[in-house]
């Protein structure tokens, strides 16, 4: 129970005389004393109750106080019957060391107000489960019912409203009233952040929800899902969170099988692209065919890499799971050297080209909180069909993806017009070659930019961006001609290279859009490799490489 919610039982008789430290404080217990130095019979939360007794001068209110704030106590309870008034050093002394300090009335008994707190945190969420809750999970997991049993079985044996969710926050079975599926996925990037599980956020409204981790099967993957649950689950009945616990555990044994099954079908995947590979297209079609894909029905081909901590490369997978779970029909995703791959059938449109790139990257997205050291970047290939355009989708998709990584941000993504972008000749060459090629003809730039805080970069990508209009990139940029003849002149003095030629123009143009430590615009970048996180902002800012 919250000291908030605590102060709030009426009949209590408690009046607040200092409020230090957070509001949110947990009472776990009560403890009453009157020995100056209490701290070693105390675990931490405890409402301690005092009748002032031990006080004789300033120093011990200092003394008592310090060891109640070091065991961790939420508040102090004191009265003044046996003193006649609370001393002023007792405050001062709770507010040095931020423990709240809370008077009470003479009239009212310590064992009534003791009884009256003890009874208040026995009231838990939910109710102790019963016998029968073990067996009917038993029978929910016999009888194939999936999730959606397990929590129903849970909600109930316990009356604790809970759902299901997917590694991304997205819904699979069960419900938590009055809680959207928006909340419940703002609730678990919260929790994402604060780094352990159990987890309890805040609702805005008011009310608490507790997110427990369902493991997944495979090792060195982060967790396969989560469950929501009401409340908050120190206050939940006796039991129930055992029960929770094992629900977690059986989620994840349900997935197992389903894991398995995954196992088969990608081993015939990985044969399948490796026959491609060769040009043996009987063979590799017959495989497909096995795993329940038509290669003669349009399908395109989704290429993952990702990195971060604390599960790296893994998260490709994870990402893939959550197109697999929106786009019906899917292949499973699967693991390939240059990186994760998954078949999508066309849908007739709705789900090729800009439909299914976007699917992607809402996926990724939602990994935002694993990927924060990180990235993931999408390649997608067009719709083809036939074991020869299925080669060629390969193809697609794995330059798309190698295209993807050029750019910044959490999520990148590229499709098929990417392939004709010069960025796909950048992401053909080895990464030494670009830094080497990129340092040569900008570094001097940035060198000086940093030396004499100008923006020459900026000023040759306005320019470029601008197809080397001098006027419209002068209106863009809000400067006078002769300035922008000034700054591109001194360009062209530290380069050696003119702006007047073509070819030195195409020069600066590969060589900005080759990563570096600083971001820069690229001129003529296709707006579908921009940041999708990043709104585009008009101008002349194109899509940023780092």
């Amino acid at each position: 129970m919250l000291l908030t919610e605590l102060l709030g039982i009426p009949g209590l008789g408690l009046t607040p005389v200092l409020t230090a430290g957070p509001r949110d404080r947990r009472v776990t217990g009560v403890y009453t004393t009157d020995l100056p130095d209490p701290g070693r019979y105390l675990d931490g939360g405890e409402l301690v109750l005092t009748s002032t007794t031990w006080y004789r001068e300033p120093r011990d209110a200092d003394v008592f106080v310090a060891a109640l704030a070091s065991a961790g106590a939420s508040a102090l309870v004191a009265g003044s019957a046996a003193v006649g008034e609370l001393p002023d050093a007792l405050a001062e002394a709770c507010e040095r060391h931020g423990l709240p300090l809370l008077a009470v009335g003479d009239d009212v008994s310590y064992a009534t107000l003791t009884e009256t707190v003890l009874a208040a945190l026995a009231g838990p969420v939910g109710r102790s489960p019963g016998a029968g809750l073990h067996r009917g999970l038993v029978a929910s997991m016999a009888s194939g019912a999936g999730a959606e049993g397990l929590v129903e079985v849970l909600a109930r044996s316990t009356g604790l409203y809970c759902a299901a969710l997917s590694a991304t926050g997205r819904l699979t079975a069960g419900a938590v009233p009055e809680v959207s599926g928006h909340h419940l996925r703002r609730s678990l990037r919260a929790a994402f952040a604060a780094g352990a599980f159990p987890s309890v956020q805040p609702l805005p409204g008011g009310g608490r929800l507790t997110f427990l981790p369902v493991q997944s099967p495979v090792a060195h993957r982060p967790p396969s899902g989560y469950l929501a649950a009401a409340g908050d689950h120190r206050d939940w009945a006796p039991g129930v969170a055992d029960a929770a616990a094992e629900v977690c555990a059986l989620l994840a044994l349900d997935g197992v099988a389903g894991q398995e099954r995954r196992r088969i079908e990608e081993r015939l995947l990985r044969e399948s692209v490796d026959l491609l590979g060769e040009g043996r297209t009987e063979p590799a079609a017959g495989r497909l065919r096995s795993v329940g894909l038509d290669p003669d029905v349009p399908l395109a081909v989704v290429c993952v890499s990702t990195t971060g901590r604390p599960y790296g490369a893994e998260l490709a997978a994870v990402v893939l799971d959550e197109v697999y779970g929106r786009i019906p029909g899917c292949s499973a995703p699967f693991a390939t050297q240059d990186g994760h791959l998954m078949f999508v059938p066309d849908t007739g449109g709705t789900d090729s080209g800009d439909g299914l790139s976007e699917r992607c990257a809402e996926a990724a997205r939602a990994l935002d909180p694993f990927l924060a050291h990180g990235w993931a970047a999408i390649g997608v290939s067009g719709p083809t069909s036939g074991p020869a355009g299925l080669r060629r989708a390969l193809d697609e998709a794995r330059h798309a993806q190698r295209v993807a990584r050029l750019s910044t941000g959490t999520v990148r993504v590229a499709g098929t017009e990417a392939l004709s972008s010069h960025l796909m000749l950048l992401a053909a060459v080895p990464d030494d070659v670009r830094r080497m090629y990129r340092e040569r003809l900008i570094g001097v730039l940035e060198r000086y930019d940093a030396e004499h805080h100008s923006d020459l970069v900026g000023t040759l990508s306005a320019f470029l961006d601008a197809s080397g209009s001098w006027r419209r990139c002068a209106e863009q940029m809000h400067v006078h001609v002769n300035t922008l003849r000034y700054r591109l002149q001194r360009v062209e003095q530290l380069t050696g290279h003119s702006l007047a030629t073509l070819h030195d123009r195409v020069d600066f143009c590969l060589a900005l859009g080759i990563r570096s430590q600083g971001a820069r615009r690229v001129p003529g970048m296709s707006g579908r490799l921009r940041d999708r996180r990043t709104p585009d902002r008009g101008g002349t800012d194109a899509a940023h490489i780092p």
